[in-house]
């Protein structure tokens, strides 16, 4: 199978939200960053590395940060990759791609995956073994699929607010599910059952795949669907690690999908929007019960009255 690097310039303070942008597509190799400030810093706080190549401190300050695709995902992972940035209006230069040499290159990259623990869960990359030491609530996944492996602090903020919650008994709805981890995790935690949808075929995928290695499908209803498409369906506890600008779009809308004293956990907020999604989700009848921000993300939960 041919690989192909996406590689998008940008500036270190752009980094972070191209990186998500290319999650956000759904690749299935990986994303990589290269931005000289990193060595600078490590410099400066005098951290020990053995070898630091004189190379990179000769770059300039363009970012580029890459994403790893097939062949058979190039044209339609640039085409939303640039749709999604434009909507994070984030300040990024020309778009280019190139083959990958190594063919043996969609293997190797496992090496660099480890069990992550985020609060009560810990996901663990189904090729390896994992001593459940803490009785954490273990995921299970395939992390090479879709978006949502746990290393973003979307996802992360996500399960540690998930932690805290209790799902015993609850109906479940994970809009934009991605890998299925969020709802997953809510069902190994207790819930009832979990509507998962997304728009991306390639995750839908995932999330089936994944559900079926942690043995929740019996508990599980995975669609492609353009957000909520079930009219009679109704969560005790909805989650939706998206954007900032679509959580605002969707908060009417919400109002149908959840009942009465019902929660919304929700990720992916940049901050500045965070008080615009608050805003919103008071005036729809949302009350604000406890918020996380990890590095330039927020989560909010909320109770609906």
């Amino acid at each position: 199978m041919k690989w192909y690097e996406i590689i998008v310039k940008t500036t270190s303070e752009g980094a972070e939200l191209v990186a998500d942008a290319f999650f956000s597509t759904g690749l299935t190799g990986g994303v990589k960053i290269v931005d000289k400030n990193d060595i600078l810093d490590i410099i400066k706080n005098n951290k020990n590395w053995d070898y630091i190549d004189e190379k990179l401190l000769q770059m300039d300050n363009t970012v580029m940060v890459s994403g790893f695709v097939s062949k058979q995902e190039l044209q339609n992972t640039k085409r939303r990759l640039i749709e999604i940035l434009d909507n994070y209006n984030v300040n990024y230069g020309e778009i280019t791609y190139k083959e990958i040499d190594n063919i043996d290159w969609y293997d190797n990259w496992k090496q660099y995956y480890n069990p992550i623990e985020v609060g009560n869960f810990v996901i663990v990359p189904k090729w390896l073994n994992y001593e459940n030491s803490h009785n954490k609530c273990i995921i299970r996944i395939d992390p090479g699929m879709a978006f949502g492996t746990g290393e973003h602090e979307s996802t992360r903020i996500c399960l540690e607010l998930m932690s805290q919650v209790d799902f015993k008994s609850s109906k479940v709805i994970d809009i934009g599910t991605g890998s299925g981890i969020l709802g997953i995790g809510a069902i190994l935690n207790g819930a009832e059952s979990c509507y998962m949808c997304d728009i991306d075929s390639i995750a839908v995928e995932a999330a089936i795949e994944n559900a079926t290695l942690n043995n929740v499908m019996e508990k599980s209803t995975i669609e492609l669907a353009d957000l909520l498409t079930q009219n009679d369906i109704k969560g005790d506890i909805i989650i939706a690690n998206l954007t900032g600008d679509i959580l605002i779009k969707l908060v009417n809308d919400l109002t149908k999908y959840i009942v009465k004293g019902g929660m919304i956990i929700c990720s992916g907020i940049i901050h500045s929007k965070k008080c615009v999604v608050i805003n919103a989700y008071k005036n729809a009848g949302f009350s604000l019960i406890n918020e996380i921000c990890m590095g330039e993300w927020n989560g909010l939960q909320f109770r609906y009255d």
